[in-house]
């Protein structure tokens, strides 16, 4: 049986007296010390991260910066009037064509588009930046412009090249099989987006919801009304039916795509300083995470507060 005061020094060191109780404490504050240092080292490497970035694009034309993106968009856009006019065909090849020129365009706007607009990177004066942020996101993407910029921007960017919670910030259904995630879940995404939309909806002002469910409306209709009045479906199911394809086609491979930040500049910098970056092929990352599923999708975090540098 122990003495009362040895209780009296194991009470002491448990609540933080004594030698040990001093030590306890000096291993903290080293602890926080080491960890205040270290956010400070990973602040200071964003911020001259950022400074080289924003170099570059000062020294880059208008062409660099905006000119080669909005080419491919006004690319996209061009492609809808053929595609239209060819879906109208009672020939199965022109009838293929037009799907084809459908799809390639859909995803081209609203990918790139979106992508772009999050970034704010369509225009440099804000009024306009909103305006597009509101096309391209609400009226094609049929999503929320102020929940896409904020999952874009705050959670898939901040967690961006971390392997376990940026490849699956964007898509995460993990209790789906492996196969029906990556092959077959995909083909929905056109039916899910608006839904997910309308749940991020909630606690929104009402002048928000309004205009963003009126513009998921507007972009739907549009599509609908030229299917009908131009391309001349007779069926309500005919053109919903060619919607709900030309929509999903690409879905799948962009479900496996990462969007990697300023590539060159970003990995140049990490591997100089010999930072953790991760990059690779379109069937190398897909084979990865085929081969890694559980691991990757199942018992990933979610992702609930951004990260620094990784």
């Amino acid at each position: 049986m122990p003495n009362i005061q040895e209780e009296c020094s194991e009470h002491e060191d448990v609540l933080g007296g004594g030698d040990g109780g001093l030590k306890v404490r000096s291993g903290v504050l080293s602890e926080m010390t080491n960890g205040v240092e270290e956010n400070i080292q990973k602040e200071s490497l964003m911020m001259e991260l950022t400074r080289l970035v924003q170099k570059v694009m000062k020294e880059s034309s208008w062409w660099e910066r905006r000119g080669v993106d909005c080419s491919i968009l006004t690319a996209a856009f061009l492609c809808l009037p053929p595609a239209f006019l060819l879906l109208g065909s009672h020939h199965l090849l022109w009838f293929l064509l037009g799907m084809l020129l459908m799809g390639v365009a859909h995803a081209v706007i609203t990918v790139k588009g979106t992508h772009l607009a999050s970034h704010g990177a369509l225009s440099e004066s804000q009024t306009w930046g909103k305006f597009w942020s509101i096309f391209f996101i609400e009226i094609c993407g049929s999503f929320s412009a102020q929940a896409g910029i904020h999952g874009h921007i705050k959670m898939h960017h901040a967690h961006t090249n971390v392997i376990g919670l940026g490849d699956s910030s964007v898509w995460k259904v993990p209790f789906l099989p492996r196969m029906v995630y990556l092959f077959i879940a995909p083909l929905s995404v056109p039916l899910i987006t608006p839904l997910v939309a309308l749940a991020h909806l909630k606690g929104h002002s009402s002048f928000a919801v309004a205009r963003t469910l009126l513009m998921i409306a507007l972009g739907l209709y549009s599509q609908y009304w030229l299917l009908i009045n131009v391309s001349g479906f007779r069926s309500t199911q005919g053109a919903l039916f060619c919607m709900l394809v030309s929509r999903a086609m690409f879905s799948v491979p962009y479900i496996h795509v990462n969007i990697f930040q300023v590539k060159p500049v970003v990995s140049k910098y990490l591997t100089e300083r010999k930072l953790p970056y991760q990059e690779g092929s379109y069937l190398s990352r897909l084979h990865l995470f085929f081969n890694k599923y559980q691991e990757l999708m199942v018992f990933a975090p979610p992702i609930t507060e951004l990260v620094g540098v990784q």
